[in-house]
């Protein structure tokens, strides 16, 4: 395997001690995406939040220290992603206001209409069939709960064949049931939010 081919695998299940590297790197990298995507999050007290493909965990770890009262949860596939992202907010998880699992996207273990927002940073143009994991997202998301994809834009011209335009991307969320899109995007970076 070649080493861009190589990297390209690990920043989608990171592994080893090549995956610890990555995953510290996305956290560097990805932080100002973050932020932008967490100033346009509507977050309430008491709301229950789960992140989809935490990697590092930055992501939570930043929701966590702008939000004091809500209950953060994180899914990841990678092993290394849930030991470094555990690391990462080891406090929080100690408190119990962060619970980080090893899961799919595609059988979120959780009952359906159980989380209030639900977030996919730098993640969704990894996933195969797009459309099956937002279902399953869609089935454990609360009415009326919003469910959040941020991603910088060459990452969607550049991984993904369908679904990388605003218009695919409503396209898909209004046939899987969201009720209302809002899209934003600044010169490097997209946001799209549907609500159930």
């Amino acid at each position: 395997m070649s080493i861009f081919n190589n990297l390209m695998e690990q920043s989608i299940k990171p592994k080893g001690h090549t995956g610890r590297i990555m995953l510290k790197i996305m956290n560097a990298v990805h932080k100002r995406i973050f932020i932008f995507g967490i100033e346009n999050i509507n977050v309430s007290d008491g709301c229950k939040l789960l992140d989809v493909g935490f990697g590092g965990g930055l992501a939570l770890k930043l929701l966590s220290k702008k939000y004091t009262n809500v209950k953060l949860f994180g899914i990841d596939f990678s092993e290394e992603a849930l030991k470094i992202g555990s690391k990462n907010n080891k406090k929080d998880i100690e408190r119990g206001k962060i619970m980080l699992l090893q899961a799919d996207i595609e059988a979120i273990p959780f009952p359906d209409n159980h989380f209030d927002i639900i977030t996919a940073f730098q993640t969704h143009y990894h996933w195969q069939e797009l459309d099956i994991k937002v279902k399953e997202i869609y089935r454990v998301l609360n009415k009326n709960g919003q469910f959040v994809i941020v991603a910088e834009k060459y990452k969607l011209n550049y991984h993904m064949e369908k679904f990388k335009t605003e218009n695919e991307l409503r396209q898909l969320l209004i046939e899987t049931g969201f009720q209302q899109i809002e899209y934003k995007e600044t010169k490097y970076n997209m946001l799209i939010k549907g609500y159930k």
